[in-house]
């Protein structure tokens, strides 16, 4: 998940590098959400680990080595408790991912991986599967817009 304030830290380093971002700059502070035509803009200018990320996924779905991406952008799961190892085996793949990134820390952030493991810690405390329910279809939302850029 993107927040206005990644887009300013990544929109000043592309001031620093000499490009004009003036009016990226201002549409992202006067817009009450995240200006999607900003974040390609500034993926097409230095691509994101996130999409990349996302990318890979699809990638492993499509060599049919992986059906993650899958159980991510289906609507409905037929199991309501395939969603917890579904967010396992996403976490575990943002952490294999992360790993080979020289900065993970907005990569980290992006992809939901603390959301997950307390979303994840919250149903092994209470069993509650709601929350896990919610984060997947708010990780859904994340991975087709991130699609969409691209």
């Amino acid at each position: 998940m993107l927040k206005k304030n990644d887009l300013i830290i990544l929109l000043t380093q592309m001031q620093e590098e000499g490009k004009d971002v003036t009016s990226l700059l201002r549409k992202v502070a006067t817009s009450p959400e995240i200006p999607m035509d900003v974040v390609k803009v500034i993926n097409d200018s230095r691509h994101l680990d996130v999409t990349g990320f996302y990318e890979q996924l699809r990638k492993s779905y499509n060599a049919k080595r992986s059906s993650l991406y899958i159980n991510l952008v289906k609507e409905e799961m037929k199991e309501p408790t395939e969603v917890l190892t579904t967010l396992s085996a996403l976490i575990l793949q943002i952490n294999l991912y992360a790993k080979h990134l020289d900065n993970p820390t907005m990569f980290l952030s992006h992809s939901r991986a603390e959301e997950i493991t307390r979303v994840l810690n919250n149903y092994y405390t209470t069993y509650d599967l709601e929350p896990a329910l919610t984060l997947r279809k708010l990780i859904r939302a994340d991975l087709k817009a991130f699609e969409s850029i691209r």
